[in-house]
């Protein structure tokens, strides 16, 4: 039997919301770790340089799970929770390089929308989401 490579999904495209959304709802260490989160949240890569500049995934987490995910530009973003980071740094932490509240407490992401104690009371629930994220074959440009 020959091994088969799983193709590689771009990053922030309306696929890999999709296969986000499908880790999430897979992930049993998610569903416990986020019982308590009610917030739609988006993840925004800064304007700059990158081909995937002014890209953003918004997802619907309730209790979880999550009901949605789409890839938009960041002005169509409605999430009450708001990070936003270089599409260099997003890779770091997506790949589990680097912690995501860490990242948050160094500026390197930056919550631009919600409140920062209320993220910081569901840590658990934020590192299992991007745990999730660490599962898709992701492409990075």
């Amino acid at each position: 039997m020959r091994d088969q490579k799983r193709a590689m999904i771009p990053a922030f495209s309306a696929a890999w919301a999709n296969a986000l959304r499908i880790a999430v709802n897979d992930d049993a260490a998610y569903r416990d770790a986020a019982s308590g989160w009610t917030n739609p949240v988006a993840l925004v890569v800064e304007s700059g340089v990158e081909p995937t500049s002014g890209a953003a995934v918004q997802l619907d987490l309730v209790a979880g799970s999550c009901l949605s995910a789409a890839s938009l530009a960041p002005e169509q973003v409605t999430a009450p929770y708001v990070l936003s980071a270089a599409l260099a740094i997003w890779k770091e932490v997506i790949s589990g390089r680097a912690d995501p509240l860490t990242a948050v407490a160094r500026g390197t992401v930056i919550l631009t929308r919600g409140s920062l104690f209320t993220l910081m009371l569901h840590a658990r629930g934020a590192r299992a989401l991007l745990a999730s994220a660490q599962r898709i074959e992701t492409l990075w440009p």
